[in-house]
Formats: C-alpha cells, structure tokens, sequence
C-alpha cells in the first residue's frame, strides 16, 4: 500500500500540464496587468496611484516589477530577444514581501 499521492504516468502528465498552463497564464496575467498599470487612459500618471496611497518609490517598484515580468513573457514567447543576462523577478521579489 503507497501511502500520500500515487505516483504514475497519469499524475505525471495531470502536473506536468497543470504547471505549464499556470505558468503560461500567469506571464500572461503579469503582462496584461503591466499594460493596465501603462495604460494612460486609466492610470494618467504616477500621482494618481499617489493618490490610492502609493508612495512614489512603491510606484516605481510596481511598474519596474511589472515590466520585468512582461519582458519576460516576451523572451518565453520568441517575441523580443535577451541579449544580456537579467534577473526578472528581481523587482518582483520585492512585492512578495520579507518572507520570500
């Protein structure tokens, strides 16, 4: 008798294809929002996210992490290449707070 979560080509396949589509959506995700944060016709400027209670340096974290991730889904996708080395989730890291 296994004991805990059975093991076999079946569960294989359900993680393996559970994770590449979580993976896809949430690049997808990131750059979808990163427009919003870009988009002018929502967010006129820097002041307005001031103005929720943003101050001006999580602003720039915001954006910066946000454009990371959009750069990095384009790399993942073949839309833009790297030509040097860059850690995306640098900013990224920096929303995720003190625990990470």
């Amino acid at each position: 008798m296994t004991v805990g979560r059975p093991v076999g080509q079946a569960e294989i396949n359900a993680q393996a294809g559970a994770l590449a589509t979580a993976l896809r959506d949430a690049l997808r995700m990131c750059a979808d929002f990163c427009d919003l944060l870009q988009d002018t016709t929502l967010i006129a400027n820097d002041q307005v996210l001031i103005n929720m209670g943003f101050t001006q340096a999580e602003v720039n974290v915001l954006r910066a992490a946000f454009v990371d991730a959009k750069n990095l889904r384009q790399v993942a996708i073949g839309a833009q290449s790297q030509p040097s080395p860059s850690n995306f989730l640098v900013n990224l890291k920096r929303l995720c707070g003190p625990s990470v």
